[in-house]
């Protein structure tokens, strides 16, 4: 009789251990991709935008990226972030990502802050302030 427990007993708890939850999510997924070649004194660029938006059990995200050029040549991606609580800015250059948090709407666009470090958006210019230091860069068209 106590073999039988002892055998019942574990196969509940056996049973109990290795139920999974049935974690059903509904995912819409929607990409677009823009790419232009744009011919600039003699040299072949390529220009690429895109943006994705994605749906989780009715929680939309959406991100836009945008090419940035400043003027000495040097190249940047800036990828805007919003998640309906949150909005941030990813800058990517020279191997170096910069996450910063939307702080306020401006007159021209937006202000993004973290950690010292500053951006202002305009419709076709990114201004990048560290201390004194200010980077322009104009949006690729």
């Amino acid at each position: 009789m106590k073999t039988n427990t002892l055998i019942l007993g574990f196969a509940a708890t056996l049973a109990l251990v290795s139920c999974k939850k049935n974690d059903s999510k509904r995912t819409s997924e929607t990409y677009s991709k823009t790419t232009e070649i744009v011919d600039n004194n003699g040299k072949i660029d390529s220009v690429t935008t895109t943006s994705m938006e994605k749906e989780v059990n009715g929680k939309k995200e959406s991100s836009v990226s945008y090419p940035y050029k400043a003027i000495d040549g040097s190249r940047a991606k800036a990828t805007f972030t919003e998640n309906g609580k949150s909005k941030t800015i990813t800058i990517e250059a020279n191997n170096v990502k910069y996450v910063l948090d939307f702080k306020k709407a401006t007159v021209m666009g937006e202000l993004y802050e973290r950690n010292s470090i500053s951006a202002e958006t305009t419709p076709d210019s990114l201004f990048i302030s560290q201390g004194n230091n200010v980077i322009h860069l104009g949006k690729i068209k």
